[in-house]
């Protein structure tokens, strides 16, 4: 009889808990499904599962009466076809899992994760492995959730009906929303934050827009336009940042860092361009191929004194600029 994703879920569950624990109530178990995968069911239900179980998937699972509870006997064999990982393959996993919880808030990450949960529990798991459980071996950073996230799932969900977005858009610099009907193209992360990339109804250009500013968000029932020519490397491929600027000119940007600045920037390179052109009298040349824009500007100037902009001049003197109307503010 085939079996329903729920459902499945659920008997994974149920057979988890069984192999662990002595005896296992009905009330755990629907306290242990809320809890790991959002699933709110009654006690019918799991009743029904267990015989489910023990007449489709023949699950020796029996039941005491004087504790009230379920319980496996010794040694019971798999009911499921185990998956068969490598401990580094289980670890990979687990440490993608652990870094994508700085996106917990995020429904569709958290969906991910949980199912990341699943594949591990399936899997055969030494108990010298599964007795860490509660010991923090990973700390990504964490970023509070920013206005816009709850955009997310929807809009992936809007990809796959291949219909138009409309919404409406407010810029930092304007105090009036505008409306806009777009075909998505895709989703894009910068610093943290979400950006939709678009191509906006009667314009032959591609527009990117922050999530946190986007307000009445609906799916349109007109089609999408063809833009299966996107090609994203290309397009962000002279960006720095989020920012594109179809009629900027790539420059090759030159900068000298000091020698333990520069040393940093060989191992985390701050462009995928990034070539190193000279190591010498305790300083670092790097060279990358990019359109100048304000985050190639504020990425400079986070560095403070420890780099210097050698070419082209035009970014040279914007930066000077920047620094010269920032002393003027002490």
């Amino acid at each position: 009889m085939p079996i329903n994703k729920n459902a499945y879920f659920r008997y994974r569950l149920i057979d988890h808990l069984l192999r662990i624990n002595d005896f296992v109530k009905t009330k755990d178990i629907i306290e242990k499904l809320y809890d790991r995968h959002d699933i709110s069911v009654g006690e019918t239900t799991i009743n029904k599962d267990i015989r489910d179980m023990q007449t489709d998937l023949h699950a020796p699972i029996d039941y005491c009466h004087r504790n009230k509870a379920y319980y496996y006997p010794e040694n019971v064999e798999d009911i499921f076809p185990a998956i068969d990982l490598q401990p580094e393959e289980i670890s990979a996993l687990t440490f993608y899992a652990k870094t994508l919880q700085q996106y917990r808030e995020f429904d569709v990450f958290k969906d991910f994760t949980n199912a990341i949960d699943k594949i591990v529990d399936a899997v055969k798991i030494k108990t010298s492995q599964s007795g860490i459980d509660n010991i923090i071996l990973i700390q990504p950073e964490n970023f509070p959730k920013f206005q816009g996230s709850e955009l997310i799932p929807e809009i992936i969900t809007g990809f796959d009906t291949k219909k138009k977005f409309t919404f409406d858009y407010q810029k930092h610099t304007s105090e009036i929303a505008k409306n806009h009907v777009v075909t998505p193209i895709m989703l894009k992360e910068f610093d943290h934050l979400w950006y939709l990339i678009a191509k906006r109804d009667g314009k032959d250009y591609i527009t990117t827009f922050a999530l946190d500013r986007i307000s009445n968000f609906s799916i349109s029932n007109d089609n999408c336009e063809d833009v299966s020519a996107f090609n994203a490397d290309e397009y962000f491929n002279h960006s720095f940042g989020i920012a594109v600027l179809p009629e900027g000119k790539v420059e090759d940007v030159i900068l000298e860092f000091e020698d333990w600045r520069g040393r940093y920037l060989l191992s985390s390179p701050i462009h995928k361009s990034q070539e190193l052109l000279e190591e010498k009298n305790g300083k670092i040349l790097l060279k990358i191929k990019v359109i100048p824009y304000h985050e190639l500007y504020s990425k400079i100037l986070s560095y403070g004194s420890h780099v210097r902009v050698l070419a082209p001049e035009t970014l040279a003197s914007e930066i000077k600029d920047v620094l010269q109307e920032t002393i003027k503010k002490y």
